[in-house]
């Protein structure tokens, strides 16, 4: 069987994620690398983080509350609809160029 990936391109950015089917949700699900311990970056210097990572000492959240992770986070944008990778936008969270 052939290994899909999906294609992403957003702000200088260009992945490939894999993909695997998923017997259980009878669906294909991407693989996400580990961002934290493998970054990449915009071409602005802005981490491409995951949605599931635990918020960092510098989340905010739009409600009352506490982030929990960065996709619950008012500085996290996500890359595309119906993917859990994104942008950390915090301006301490910055590459040095």
């Amino acid at each position: 069987m052939e290994k899909k990936f999906r294609h992403y391109e957003f702000e200088g950015v260009v992945l490939d994620i894999p993909m695997h089917y998923d017997e259980l949700a009878q669906m294909y699900i991407e693989e996400y690398r580990n961002f934290i311990e493998d970054p990449a970056w915009t071409e602005d210097g802005h981490p491409v983080i995951g949605a599931v990572e635990d918020a960092c000492t510098y989340s905010e959240w739009d409600e009352p509350g506490r982030c929990t992770d960065c996709g619950s986070c008012h500085y996290y944008t996500p890359a595309a609809a119906d993917t859990l990778i994104g942008v950390c936008r915090h301006e301490k969270r910055g590459s040095v160029k």
